[in-house]
């Protein structure tokens, strides 16, 4: 049923994409050029061009007059100090003032509307009937953020927020998504990533799920130091060259738009479209900084968590088979969940028949990562 919703969406997203190229009159009108992922890399550099190229033509203009300034070169010294009030224009330009950003408030109020939808899905994965729409709000994501919208992307929006930290960025609407995201996780769970993440809805209508990889717990851990080691090289590359680099081989921005400026986007796509077909979100697992993070807010006391009714769970595999983003890991006959990982996608829920997990509030009975042995035998690992 995935597969063929996927065909579906593929089959619309050439007219979706022409459709939004044709609302639009020109490249500077798009919502594409107006606030996407793969603009903000170059932005920086057409600041810097557009600065030169108009200190360039100050200084040609100065030259210009040069030579004839001669015939003035007799006049009294009272007359050169008359002249020291423009002074400050004579220096090639110098103390000239830059075009000021403008602020996109068309990125904010798309942030504003993803965050309620973020919200409202936060109410809808605890009641056990509105849970069966996740997948409508997931083909809402790709299609309107997706295809649609072309992208404001969550890591755009982190790493935005990162340069806007160390004070490389202006972009301050471009960090609502982010923070905005950060505070509904620790009230209601990695809703964001389970239900309204296009990143993460077209790996799933991706996933077969026949063949599967990276199922233990160990794969987990590695596969999270995976990520540790990209957000760091991420996180130096943005120091260094405070730009958003990762906008020109995104390879989602490649699926959404239909394009890439270059071949590199074109690879990470293939590999990205063949690893989906056997691992449940392999970019979500190996390389999302922004899940990652967001998987931190579970450790902070009070903050939203999975965990289970001490009385009533029954120790069985039931939610450790329903689990597909691998939150809930079994080794040795014993399941273990993990909140960092958990996606609040709400299967393990619906699946328990005794209804034993639910979400809670994170203390010291419900941590962020426990062990599940049946009544009465649960340990905690703190």
């Amino acid at each position: 049923m995935k597969q063929i919703i996927f065909i579906l969406i593929i089959a619309l997203s050439f007219s979706i994409v022409e459709v939004r190229a044709n609302t639009f009159s020109s490249p500077q009108d798009t919502e594409f050029s107006d606030d996407s992922d793969f603009d903000e890399g170059f932005e920086d550099e057409k600041d810097k061009s557009a600065t030169a190229d108009f200190k360039d033509d100050k200084k040609s203009s100065d030259d210009e007059f040069a030579e004839d300034g001669d015939e003035f070169s007799s006049d009294s010294e009272s007359s050169s100090d008359e002249g020291d009030e423009f002074s400050e224009f004579t220096e090639g330009g110098e103390d000239i003032e830059e075009p000021k950003q403008k602020t996109n408030w068309n990125r904010f109020n798309w942030a504003i509307g993803i965050l309620f939808a973020t919200f409202i899905a936060g109410l809808f994965v605890r009641n056990e009937k509105l849970r069966k729409l996740r997948p409508v709000f997931l083909l809402a994501a790709v299609v309107v953020l997706g295809f649609y919208r072309g992208g404001p992307g969550i890591i755009s929006s982190f790493q935005n927020t990162f340069l806007y930290a160390i004070g490389a960025s202006w972009k301050w609407t471009a960090t609502v998504l982010f923070i905005g995201v950060l505070v509904l996780t620790y009230f209601q769970g990695k809703v964001f990533c389970g239900w309204i993440c296009y990143l993460g809805a077209i790996q799933e209508f991706l996933y077969i799920g026949k063949i599967k990889f990276l199922q233990t717990e160990k794969a987990q851990k590695v596969m999270r130091i995976i990520r540790y080691v990209l957000l760091a090289a991420i996180l130096v590359q943005l120091i260094i060259t405070h730009s958003i680099e990762w906008s020109r081989i995104g390879p989602f921005k490649v699926i959404f738009n239909l394009y890439s400026p270059n071949i590199t986007g074109y690879v990470l796509l293939f590999i990205l479209l063949i690893s989906s077909l056997f691992i449940h979100r392999p970019f979500c697992k190996m390389v999302c900084p922004a899940g990652l993070i967001f998987g931190w807010i579970t450790k902070i006391p009070g903050a939203a968590v999975l965990g289970i009714d001490n009385t009533t769970c029954a120790g069985c595999k039931t939610c450790n088979t329903s689990c597909q983003i691998n939150a809930i890991t079994r080794d040795d006959k014993t399941s273990h969940l993990d909140n960092q990982e958990c996606i609040m996608c709400g299967e393990c829920m619906s699946d328990c028949k005794i209804k034993s997990i639910q979400p809670f509030r994170k203390n010291k009975e419900h941590q962020t990562q426990i062990v599940l042995k049946g009544i009465k035998k649960i340990n905690i690992k703190k």
